[in-house]
């Protein structure tokens, strides 16, 4: 397990911290549609938004890459550029490469692949069967207490977690593992609290508290909860059949989750529920989604084919729905949920399902 946990954060390469977890992929969408169609390593015609007389300007999209580029896009920390794996040129490293965001040519940011903190300052991975914790700013290294297995950085980055499961269970319902953090030069490492059929989720912005799912016993139904990380002490929020992709949001007031194949069709959905359990809501759409601020949700929804995806904000405390992209005026498609939300909220870079490149979505306000 130890091994596959690595694999998964590798996978995306972005920063886990609040709000993101190894849980929080979601059924998303696709990219640039225009015609007539262009051949998939062709540079589409930038479509044009249709003016609105709103005085706030209306989204806009354009092209970043072209040829067929790379995978998972994620922001640098301050929103300037957008990071990705690749390997542009058969004579260059693969590695995760970076461009502006306002485009040109790429540069090489790193070829040591791993797990960096919210901040960007450290950096986890594994060698020789070890976790190390790197500080990229003095050259620190440290060996996580941990056996090699995979971390998740706390807010502040001083702080990382983990998990031991207990042994193999027949399936990951039924898997117990426990949760342990240390700070990252590997003193203090303590356990914090056993779980059942579940796992980390992230932490809070306070990194005081963590988000977890589990259950009371084996084979009983799940519920995302919050734990105290000082006593292991649980806050019940949230109950479902099978609890996906929690994801906490900034300022953490509010978690967004999906319920999926509940015995009661009314159980099933996204959901937004307050940190401290109350106003638990089932929103009138899903699809994939990232927190935009505190109480607003980024929604793509999931509707099979509809000829371009679009973007909605959600407004958590009254479910209030605004369109933030129109089909008849801008289409795109993502390629298979390969997208990430800037730092400021303000775009969207992702993979097109057309051409395979990077493109840059510019949100209204």
């Amino acid at each position: 397990m130890r091994h596959l946990g690595w694999v998964l954060l590798l996978a995306g390469l972005v920063t886990v911290g609040c709000g993101n977890s190894r849980l929080s992929a979601a059924p998303v969408a696709s990219t640039p549609s225009a015609s007539p169609t262009p051949e998939p390593t062709a540079r589409i015609p930038v479509p044009t938004p249709v003016p609105s007389p709103s005085p706030t300007p209306g989204p806009r999209l354009r092209p970043l890459t072209s040829n067929g580029c790379c995978v998972q896009p994620f922001w640098s920390p301050d929103g300037q550029e957008i990071w990705f794996l690749d390997r542009p040129r058969p004579d260059a490293p693969v590695g995760i490469w970076g461009i502006s965001r306002t485009g040109g040519a790429p540069r090489l940011v790193t070829t040591r692949l791993g797990v960096f903190s919210p901040d960007y300052r450290r950096r986890a991975y594994p060698e020789g069967g070890q976790t190390i914790i790197e500080d990229l700013k003095t050259g620190e290294r440290w060996i996580a207490p941990n056996g090699g297995r995979a971390v998740v950085f706390s807010p502040d980055g001083e702080w990382i977690a983990w998990e031991v499961s207990a042994g193999e269970a027949p399936s990951l319902d039924r898997r117990v593992t426990t949760l342990w953090i240390s700070r990252v030069d590997g003193r203090e490492a303590r356990p914090v609290l056993q779980l059942v059929g579940g796992g980390f989720s992230g932490w809070f912005p306070d990194g005081r508290r963590a988000l977890v799912i589990t259950r009371e016993t084996s084979g009983a139904d799940p519920f995302l909860a919050v734990v105290n990380l000082q006593d292991g002490s649980l806050r019940p929020i949230a109950r479902g059949q099978r609890l996906r992709g929690a994801q906490i949001s900034p300022a953490g007031g509010w978690v967004a989750y999906q319920s999926l194949f509940a015995v009661d069709p009314a159980q099933n959905g996204l959901w937004v529920v307050r940190a401290d359990g109350t106003e638990s809501r089932r929103l009138s759409v899903f699809g994939a989604y990232r927190w935009r601020s505190e109480g607003r949700l980024l929604v793509i929804p999931l509707e099979p084919g509809a000829p371009s995806h679009r973007v909605l904000e959600i407004d958590a405390a009254t479910g209030a729905v605004r369109p933030l992209t129109d089909p008849s005026a801008l289409r795109f498609r993502i390629a298979g949920g390969d997208w990430a939300l800037s730092p400021d909220g303000r775009r969207i870079v992702f993979v097109s399902a057309m051409d395979r490149n990077l493109w840059l979505l510019e949100l209204p306000e």
